[in-house]
């Protein structure tokens, strides 16, 4: 008997929410809040990060590490890694490319990615 009592309670504290609790209204149409739709410079840039996967020829090494650091930076934002060993010469090229970019506002960084997509675009072809 009473197992049957805890599991009643339990049901009673698990309880499905009210229109106020989730909607914060008191009257009106029951909505949940709607998240905001990506702005422009988002859309732009994940529309350039697909397309630079597409290019017909791989970019230089110092256009893959701006690409790569303004990457890192639009999603992540600065340098949150210990900077990579001295026998990792990639990794150090990389992390260098983002630690050159800390203070950069994620927005301004997006829009540099997506300029430098542009331009390899019609430099390589996609």
């Amino acid at each position: 008997m009473s197992q049957v009592r805890r599991v009643h309670r339990r049901a009673a504290r698990c309880r499905p929410l009210s229109r106020t609790e989730l909607c914060g209204k008191t009257s009106g149409p029951s909505r949940l809040p709607v998240p905001s739709p990506s702005t422009g410079t988002e859309a732009e840039f994940e529309k350039a990060a697909e397309e630079v996967k597409h290019l017909k020829t791989k970019p230089a090494d110092d256009e893959m590490l701006f690409i790569y650091g303004h990457y890192k930076q639009a999603t992540v934002g600065d340098v949150n890694t210990d900077r990579p060993g001295m026998l990792d010469l990639k990794g150090k090229a990389k992390w260098d490319a983002w630690n050159e970019l800390k203070g950069t506002a994620k927005e301004d960084a997006m829009k540099a990615y997506v300029n430098k997509v542009e331009e390899l675009k019609k430099k390589y072809g996609i």
